[in-house]
């Protein structure tokens, strides 16, 4: 444990399935938004769109995973594993509650969602069916979300990964088969001069063809975690047990409502954000969305070092060892700091071959070119913000994140993007110039925080 080398090693074994998960899931929406995107800019614009309201709705959910991975990490590090299944049940009801609240809620208010965005009109009746065919996994997506949380908690980032590389799998599959029509393929044999001639069915849906691939990835994935932890095969387990603990779920929450308050307002920052960019017209919206699906090929590293931090330093304070909780903290900041780094070279060498995975539009490709060389300046700053708050959150320490994000979104990211665009007329660069100094000073305000070390000593 007090070996360095060991220490990355323990790192690296948790964050890379992790990580593996989300180039997974990141491939998977790149083939996602290059299918819809086939389609023309209306229905990119309409499935960017409704993916800001559903992420505000999956940030929530991961808020509250973060007050159940703090407390499984905790007691699986005492050795405390009737706790743990204890934290995991009542967490399994607080997903199935909120999930069917928020389902009625999207089904009713579909329409509203776009529309309060700023979509153009063409776009708001495709947004809308989008959000309703999705709103119909809520239940399964959003508990997978926590209860994924549990076994990263009991420290089993690998079965997570599994279970979403099958769905991720299960949706671009049911993507190709539903987004298009029946259709006859003519592929020159490279041998002689004949062609062969497949027939591919199709049901030819297009938006509404994606949005049942997602729903059913996602029940497929929230149905096979329920099952495993139902089967306790993995540590920890759920039972047919459907009395709420009040007192348990209140520690659940003083963690997780903090961390969901940073999470909201990420969220909203990211849909205020998308709103100001709206503005601008559905090319520059359609470049601003391209180029966010391109960015998150430079976070993934990140995601999963985050991870591994959560985990280990709850663990590393459960055994009562706060020095072995922060060296773990360290190791992962500085992995991921090195690996987004490299990151970044790429969004700023090759910036338009990124955007042309998914259109060929001169226009868009210009627009979303610029952002990416733009926000390869923020890579490092990026790294520092998730994985040294995931340290943050694996101690119970949400508070300081929560404070942190409204600093940089809310103040820098959207009143300096609302100056330079509307005042200044920088149009989409000047758009995520703030998003890049919003970056900056998240991550330098997080890696003060844990320099501090006044999360060692927060109760949960």
């Amino acid at each position: 444990a007090d070996d360095p080398v060991q220490g990355r090693r323990i790192v690296v074994l948790l964050a890379w399935p992790a990580i593996t998960e989300m180039f997974l899931a990141t491939l998977v929406q790149f083939v996602d938004t290059a299918m819809v995107g086939s389609l023309g800019q209306v229905a990119i614009a309409a499935v960017g769109i409704s993916t800001t309201p559903i992420w505000v709705l999956m940030s929530l959910f991961a808020a509250l995973g973060v007050g159940t991975t703090a407390l499984v990490a905790r007691f699986v590090g005492g050795e405390d594993l009737p706790s743990a299944n204890r934290v995991a049940q009542q967490s399994m009801l607080m997903a199935g509650s909120l999930s069917l609240f928020f389902t009625f809620l999207m089904l009713a208010n579909a329409e509203f969602v776009p529309r309060v965005m700023g979509a153009e009109p063409d776009v708001i009746p495709s947004a809308a069916l989008y959000l309703r065919i999705v709103s119909l996994a809520f239940l399964f997506s959003f508990s997978a979300f926590i209860l994924s949380g549990v076994l990263r908690g009991a420290g089993d980032t690998r079965t997570p990964m599994k279970v979403n590389a099958y769905a991720n799998i299960l949706n671009v599959v049911a993507n190709f088969f539903l987004i298009f029509p029946s259709r006859v393929v003519d592929i020159n044999l490279p041998f002689g001069d004949g062609a062969l001639s497949l027939f591919l069915p199709g049901a030819g849906l297009g938006i509404a063809g994606a949005a049942i691939a997602t729903a059913a990835s996602r029940v497929f994935a929230g149905g096979v975690i329920l099952f495993l932890l139902f089967s306790g095969k993995y540590g920890v387990k759920l039972s047919l047990y459907f009395k709420y603990n009040w007192g348990l779920i209140h520690r659940i929450l003083r963690i997780g409502l903090p961390a969901m308050g940073e999470r909201l307002i990420i969220s909203i920052g990211h849909m205020l954000f998308s709103m100001i960019v709206l503005q601008l017209g559905t090319a520059q919206y359609a470049a601003h969305h391209l180029a966010i699906i391109a960015e998150s090929i430079s976070y993934m590293p990140g995601f999963g070092f985050s991870m591994a931090a959560t985990t280990l330093v709850g663990q590393g304070l459960g055994a009562g060892n706060p020095r072995l909780a922060e060296s773990y903290g360290y190791s992962a900041w500085r992995l991921s700091a090195l690996v987004m780094g490299g990151m970044a070279v790429v969004l700023y060498l090759f910036p338009e071959y990124l955007i042309q995975i998914f259109n060929r539009d001169p226009e868009i490709v210009a627009y979303g070119a610029t952002c990416l060389r733009l926000v390869a300046f923020a890579q490092i700053p990026f790294a520092t913000t998730m994985v040294l708050t995931g340290g943050l959150r694996g101690a119970g320490d949400t508070v300081w994140p929560l404070v942190i994000a409204a600093t940089g979104m809310m103040v820098i990211r959207i009143g300096l993007a609302w100056i330079l665009v509307n005042i200044f007329d920088l149009g989409l660069a000047g758009g995520w110039t703030a998003m890049v100094l919003d970056f900056w000073v998240r991550g330098l305000l997080t890696f003060i925080r844990f320099r501090s070390g006044h999360w060692q000593k927060v109760r949960v």
